[in-house]
């Protein structure tokens, strides 16, 4: 084929290109009216003895750039079998339910919340609850934090311990800096499966590879870091998986529709129109501390 030729060649697979692509355009009107409100309850209760949260709010718009409403004056509680921890509203902030200080769960057993809410405030409340399971909790003897031997510029965090004989299976962690969590995101939640843990005993497992660039892993001598387990059950884990994908969009880019994730809060009235998001779940904690030299 000589210039010429080639020339034209390519001028006529460029305008059958172009002819091509202008076929398949066709308009689309995408719709971005917002969905009904949606009633979403968030919270738990952990081994810590604290003023555990119950948070109660009115979804909002997805363009929506302020904080969700709060849903004021339900009736909150937890309970199992020891007992109820009844709940108080916050003063400071509408929609936020407490328990007194002195409040903690125990390994082992179940504990179930139970709200009253009138979410269309036509004064009639209905009736919501959820049941979780507290499972055993893993235990840290130590931490350390050593160049990763595998990425330049990054520290990795090491943990020694012991899985419970009583595995639920789930486990995250946390890592804090001076008291400040430095993965309190839902993006930088983190979950470990037991069943990639040869034994019970934790020796040098690597949970955290930081990137010494960000400010945040900057560590100074003398800083205090904290590491924290947190025993989890499967449907939180599955709870926050879900989440994060939905936060993260699909892969590949073209995949399935956005979805509201599952919640496990149900609506004892069977003819309740009123939809619901959220999650209430129990955990165990155990944390250990080094100072950062």
């Amino acid at each position: 084929m000589n210039t010429k030729n080639y020339f034209h060649y390519i001028i006529f697979l460029s305008c059958a290109a172009l002819c091509f692509l202008l076929a398949c355009v066709e308009r689309i009107d995408i719709s971005t009216e917002d969905s009904p409100p949606r009633l979403v309850i968030y919270g738990y209760i952990t081994t810590d003895t604290a003023q555990h949260a119950i948070r109660i709010t009115r979804s909002t718009g997805y363009f929506v750039t302020t904080p969700p409403e709060g849903i004021s004056h339900a009736d909150v509680s937890i309970s199992c079998d020891d007992g109820v921890f009844e709940l108080e509203e916050s003063p400071e902030e509408p929609g936020l339910y407490l328990t007194s200080p002195d409040v903690y769960g125990i390994s082992g057993k179940t504990y179930t919340i139970h709200a009253s809410v009138d979410f269309n405030g036509d004064g009639k409340t209905e009736e919501y609850e959820a049941a979780s399971y507290l499972p055993f909790p893993a235990t840290l003897d130590s931490a350390a934090i050593t160049p990763s031997p595998i990425m330049d510029k990054f520290l990795q965090v090491l943990i020694w311990g012991n899985l419970p004989e009583e595995s639920n299976g789930y486990f995250s962690f946390h890592l804090f800096r001076n008291g400040i969590t430095l993965n309190d995101s839902l993006r930088n939640f983190f979950v470990e499966r037991d069943e990639y843990i040869v034994t019970k005993k934790l020796v040098a497992l690597p949970i955290f590879q930081l990137n010494t660039e960000r400010d945040k892993y900057k560590f100074s001598s003398g800083d205090t870091i904290t590491v924290q387990v947190e025993s989890i059950t499967s449907e939180y884990a599955t709870f926050m998986e879900n989440a994060q994908q939905e936060l993260r969009g699909p892969v590949p880019l073209f995949g399935g529709p956005p979805a509201n994730v599952e919640t496990n809060i149900h609506c004892l009235s069977s003819d309740s129109k009123v939809e619901i998001s959220g999650f209430f779940t129990a955990y165990s904690k155990h944390k250990t501390a080094m100072i950062y030299e």
